[in-house]
């Protein structure tokens, strides 16, 4: 899901050695490397006494744990369990103050953990629960992320002498869920990520899946990753591979509904006109739809917003009435009314002001037709102004020629070089106070790392999800 990709995370992985058992601890410390670097391996119970602790004996040295020991304080082996859950919570306590690591994994499937968690998460730490399926859903749900031991493979059951035939079995043979399990949950989670055009990134479905059920894991059903189970339910949704690597899902048929249901609206009496009307007969409309939104302090309005105040003053409303795909689209062609710009996944317009309008004017020279002013005196066109985009092109450039060998750059220095390369460039007239504010507006293209005092900038790695070239100028 995005969690693994965010950032390499520096992790403390904390074994409750009484509850959980070693033989999977090469796949758990895998499962852990999916979100960061594991920097703190412990492992804690009573190594003087038998019980599972001491399956853990012959791990230590092969995986780099350190064992932790608590002694009981009376002979009673629930007493001797319980000091082992205190020993790890102080512990891990000790970790989180001294803040030198940004999550924690906590291997047990034992609900006493619960509060913990929960603490963790409240000081904005990333963590993971690695337990049986039967963990009880307190300590799952306190988890940004819960991973079963099933999930990564068979734990011996000694008990009943199946050891061997465990070992033997295929990680395909083992007992898993109907991929139609999976269904209500995948709804859930596509409603709540889907986008205006009724479709959503598979990213962001797997970002809402773990606010969901952090427990939830494509491999309880059978499968490798989430587009894999998604594919699997090719009657429900739909999936759309776009030519930069985004992939998007809609559910089966739901556009061609939408395209039916435009067409039908779309639909004109005989001997009505039907003649795309100008972008200019909605201007009235546009206006009075802009004054009854909610506006921020300087009077933006997001577009979506916009289009919603429009429908409840005529539910006959629609860009495409006036041959333009999206009201974004619409506003554009009204430039000398609307202003749009775009921040961070929004597009937001502001109504363009008389005053503003004038300023942008040239100033009036008056020439004889006799007599022609020189060249030097005849009026200069304004500058056009530098769209959002080609300031991104001038800041990936600064970040190019400022950037270390550690493939950061220190942001004063990039705003230095930024200015250099285009001295007339004003964040003002982008709605920003500085560079740093514009960069924080594309998240898909460069990430700020604050140390300390000081902000650095990289550029992220990776392929950005593709845009509508009409949603990136203003």
């Amino acid at each position: 899901m995005d969690e693994k990709r965010i950032e390499d995370r520096q992790l403390a992985f904390l074994v409750d050695g009484d509850n959980a058992s070693a033989t999977l601890i090469e796949e758990m410390l895998a499962e852990a490397s999916k979100y960061g670097s594991v920097i703190i391996r412990r492992v804690y119970g009573n190594w003087t006494g038998g019980g599972q602790v001491n399956n853990w004996k012959a791990k230590l040295k092969e995986y780099a744990l350190t064992p932790y020991q608590q002694f009981p304080n009376i002979s009673n082996r629930h007493v001797t369990k319980n000091a082992t859950d205190i020993a790890l919570i102080i512990d891990a306590m000790d970790i989180l103050h001294d803040g030198i690591v940004k999550g924690f994994v906590i291997v047990s499937s034992d609900s006493d953990y619960t509060s913990l968690a929960i603490k963790i998460r409240e000081h904005g730490l990333f963590v993971i629960g690695i337990g049986k399926k039967d963990t009880h859903d307190s300590f799952r749900r306190a988890c940004d992320v819960f991973v079963s031991t099933e999930n990564l493979g068979k734990e011996h059951d000694e008990a009943d002498g199946t050891e061997e035939k465990e070992k033997d079995r295929s990680r395909g043979q083992r007992k898993q869920r109907p991929v139609r399990d999976a269904l209500e949950l995948l709804n859930r989670a596509f409603d709540s990520a889907v986008n205006d055009d009724g479709r959503a990134l598979n990213g962001d479905i797997g970002a809402a899946l773990r606010r969901l059920d952090p427990g939830f894991d494509t491999r309880t059903y059978g499968k490798s990753s989430l587009l894999n189970l998604i594919e699997e339910l090719d009657d429900v949704f739909e999936v759309e591979r776009l030519d930069r690597g985004a992939i998007y899902v809609q559910r089966k048929g739901e556009r061609a509904e939408k395209r039916l249901e435009k067409e039908q609206q779309t639909e004109v009496a005989p001997g009505e006109c039907t003649c795309v009307k100008p972008p200019e007969d909605a201007l009235d409309l546009l206006k009075k739809a802009y004054e009854m939104a909610e506006r921020s302090s300087d009077g933006w309005v997001d577009t979506f917003k916009l289009f919603k105040t429009a429908r409840k003053i005529d539910p006959s409303f629609d860009s495409t009435i006036y041959g333009k795909e999206k009201i974004s689209h619409l506003l554009e062609a009204l430039p000398s009314h609307f202003m749009l710009n775009r921040k961070g996944k929004s597009m937001l317009v502001r109504l363009v002001d008389s005053k503003d309008e004038h300023e942008e004017m040239p100033p009036e020279v008056i020439v004889s037709a006799e007599d022609p002013a020189p060249a030097e005196m005849a009026p200069l066109a304004p500058e056009p102004e530098l769209r959002p985009m080609e300031v991104v092109r001038l800041a990936t450039k600064a970040l190019e020629a400022t950037v270390k060998d550690n493939g950061r750059a220190f942001l004063p220095q990039m705003s230095k070089e930024l200015k250099r390369i285009a001295p007339d460039l004003d964040f003002k007239s982008l709605g920003k106070s500085g560079l740093r504010e514009f960069l924080e507006e594309y998240p898909d293209l460069f990430t700020l790392h604050k140390e300390g005092r000081n902000v650095y900038v990289s550029k992220r790695k990776g392929r950005r999800p593709a845009r509508p070239i009409s949603e990136l100028v203003r």
